[in-house]
């Protein structure tokens, strides 16, 4: 690959005009208009603060959107950054995809010891070929991590992935195996296609619990964007390969290999992103003089829901929802919260069996 991708090809593509110019232009305006949805829709959940472990999930996950919008944009405006910039997307796209887990147990119950009495009593369907039952708790530990190692592994991905292109031993275009950007696109395979199970078989035992939440919209919202990325990924892998797609008098090598796939991420994250006003609306948050517009946000599947809130607690311009949201240690919270969530109910299931077995000699 060229060591310097700044540059425009030899013709112009319409008038005047480079088709890198056009490309900066075109994603440029689509970047600002997912920005100014996204923001608008977190901006009301702020100011409508009146769930906020649940609204402030949503706005991660949203947040999603602007920064895959930003980071795309950057990448064709400079495109000698894009290994650096693009390496950092499948992290926010796993920090969503935790938020929108997390978000899910919620709608069970916001309550640690009620969500682990839920899943102990849980029996989900047996796989095929086994014939041992499945314990609710080890079942819903099993997607926890399956979910978790996606974070994880990507920050790591994107880190190895900039001291790789840093060292000159990336290389972006050639699938060799002395080149880190083989192994590293294995690796990212496997974590997504890991977490893309746990979350889709955790939400296919728990839909009939949660339909009034309208959690398949939610995930289809969040996914679509993954599974459109990973299929354009492999139609123009194949283009590239067959010469179909290559440079031309119009088409520079960082035009082929990076703006036009990156382009139509840009142009798709428009749809996506009014997609997210339906999937993650404020209308079921919104309070009346006579309490929530939307009960169903104050119900749970198991034991009590949230308390009601008389007033939005957001704060001026909802400024406790936007601290909160970007606040890492909430994250760390959660984490921890669920891991011992985790560890009391195998407890108290280990101790239930014992007891009930002692009590029939």
């Amino acid at each position: 690959m060229p060591t310097d991708l700044s540059g425009d090809a030899s013709e112009p593509f319409i008038g005047d005009m480079s088709f890198h110019t056009f490309n900066v232009i075109l994603s440029g305006a689509c970047a600002a208009f997912v920005c100014l949805v996204i923001v608008i829709l977190m901006m009301m959940h702020a100011t409508h603060l009146s769930n906020p472990y649940r609204q402030t999930k949503i706005m991660r996950i949203c947040a999603l959107l602007p920064l895959y919008a930003i980071l795309s944009f950057l990448a064709i405006a400079f495109p000698n950054a894009y290994v650096y910039l693009i390496a950092w997307v499948d992290f926010f796209q796993a920090i969503a995809l935790c938020a929108f887990f997390l978000l899910v147990c919620d709608y069970i119950s916001p309550s640690q010891e009620e969500r682990a009495i839920f899943f102990a009593k849980l029996q989900p369907k047996k796989g095929k070929g086994s014939s041992k039952p499945l314990n609710g708790l080890a079942w819903f530990q099993k997607k926890w991590y399956g979910v978790l190692q996606y974070p994880i592994v990507a920050f790591i991905d994107a880190v190895g992935s900039c001291i790789a292109e840093a060292a000159d031993k990336y290389c972006l275009e050639s699938n060799k195996a002395y080149f880190a950007h083989v192994w590293l696109n294995v690796i990212r395979i496997v974590s997504v296609s890991l977490a893309t199970v746990s979350i889709l078989t955790f939400y296919v035992a728990l839909k009939t619990h949660i339909v009034q939440h309208k959690p398949l919209t939610k995930l289809l919202a969040l996914k679509l964007i993954v599974g459109l990325v990973f299929l354009e990924n492999i139609i123009f892998t194949i283009l590239r390969s067959t010469s179909v797609l290559e440079t031309t008098s119009k088409l520079n090598w960082a035009d082929v290999h990076m703006g036009i796939e990156t382009l139509i991420i840009c142009l798709q994250l428009v749809p996506i992103a009014c997609l997210f006003h339906y999937a993650y609306g404020i209308g079921p948050y919104r309070l009346s003089r006579s309490g929530p517009v939307d009960d169903h946000n104050y119900t749970t599947v198991a034991g009590s829901g949230p308390s009601v809130p008389k007033r939005y607690q957001g704060g001026p311009l909802g400024i406790w929802a936007w601290l909160s949201m970007c606040n890492p240690m909430e994250d760390v919270r959660d984490v921890r919260d669920t891991f011992v969530m985790i560890h009391q109910g195998r407890q108290g299931s280990q101790h239930m069996l014992l007891s009930e077995s002692t009590s029939y000699p």
